[in-house]
């Protein structure tokens, strides 16, 4: 895999976790997950070879999260008494 694009997909996670702590679209240790993975991706990703699935888990984790809530927000809103 080629070295630029893991380093790339930290600096992704960097700002997209900032985003996320300041915010609050999604759980605050969704965000700090973020930025320990994101540090292991730009000066540890080299020792270990399946470092690359790091990035597209932590994006599953982020996008599943926000999937659930917006369902949770759907449900109340068309059941309102449940």
């Amino acid at each position: 895999m080629n070295v630029y694009a893991i380093k790339m997909a930290g600096v992704f996670m960097f700002s997209t976790s900032t985003v996320t702590v300041y915010t609050g679209f999604a759980p605050r240790y969704i965000g700090f997950l973020g930025y320990g993975l994101a540090l292991f991706l730009l000066l540890g990703s080299h020792y270990l070879e399946s470092s690359i699935f790091v990035f597209p888990a932590w994006v599953l984790l982020l996008s599943a999260h926000i999937l659930a809530d917006d369902l949770r927000r759907q449900s109340h809103v068309h059941n309102p008494n449940p």
